[in-house]
């Protein structure tokens, strides 16, 4: 993909899943990354092959209070390229009960990653040389789901965050845009479903099986490119038709 050889780029959650598979695929792109995680046994694990002297990582909550200082102790913000905030986490939340649920949700999906951001942002913004930020939503943005009340809003709010930066941020170069991921196979959320039930729930969608992370990074890593230059404020839909299904659908 053209311009994303010697980018610097930022991946939250970066560990796992999804966030791991961006991770990779931007340093087999060429580019020069930086992951942040909570989980550091998770980022110790995390394979960067021949591209160590590309890579570094940090154990950072984005919730934590002070994370704005964590990541300018890190150095790597005076000159980041691309952000991709793909940390969040998702608990049962239903209206009546686990109330509380929603504030720890809106504290890393949402204000965490906002803080981010912002810092992100600084840097863009007094480099003068543009950028990319990405946010990883959900096809909950979508439709509902039941007990996903908290992570549901949480989702809608990033989309509404980002189109507002991409009005605000646009005329300076700086592009904000999200990729929806649907069903995705393994991620810390789908990790403890039974493959049985992984197949037997995938067989359900238009494209009849679970996504993988690497199927959401390569499109993450496209947005973040030269050639989607003219992409800016979209939130694009990578969940093998799952959004499109009406229920009573066989």
């Amino acid at each position: 993909m053209k311009g994303l050889n010697g980018k610097r780029v930022i991946v939250t959650g970066g560990a796992n899943g999804i966030g791991k598979a961006i991770v990779e695929r931007f340093l087999a792109e060429g580019a020069i990354v930086f992951a942040i995680d909570k989980d550091a046994t998770g980022l110790k694990k995390l394979s960067h092959g021949n591209h160590a002297d590309r890579f570094s990582m940090m154990r950072v909550n984005i919730a934590a209070p002070d994370v704005s200082a964590q990541l300018k102790r890190a150095k790597f913000l005076s000159n980041v390229d691309i952000l991709v905030n793909n940390a969040g986490v998702d608990l049962p939340y239903d209206h009546l009960t686990n109330r509380g649920n929603w504030e720890k949700i809106f504290a890393v999906n949402i204000a965490g990653t906002r803080t981010v951001t912002e810092a992100v942002l600084d840097s863009m913004q007094s480099r003068g040389r543009g950028g990319s930020i990405i946010f990883i939503t959900s096809v909950h943005t979508a439709f509902a789901f039941n007990g996903g009340g908290a992570y549901d809003a949480s989702k809608h709010a990033l989309v509404g965050y980002m189109r507002s930066l991409a009005l605000a941020f646009g005329p300076a170069g700086i592009r904000s845009n999200a990729i929806a991921p649907g069903a995705i196979y393994p991620t810390n959320i789908t990790r403890g479903i039974p493959m049985k039930e992984v197949v037997r729930i995938g067989k359900t969608i238009p494209t009849p099986r679970f996504g993988t992370p690497h199927e959401i990074a390569g499109p993450v890593a496209w947005l973040a490119s030269d050639d989607a230059a003219y992409v800016n404020g979209a939130e694009i839909r990578v969940d093998g038709g799952l959004a499109i299904k009406a229920p009573f659908e066989e």
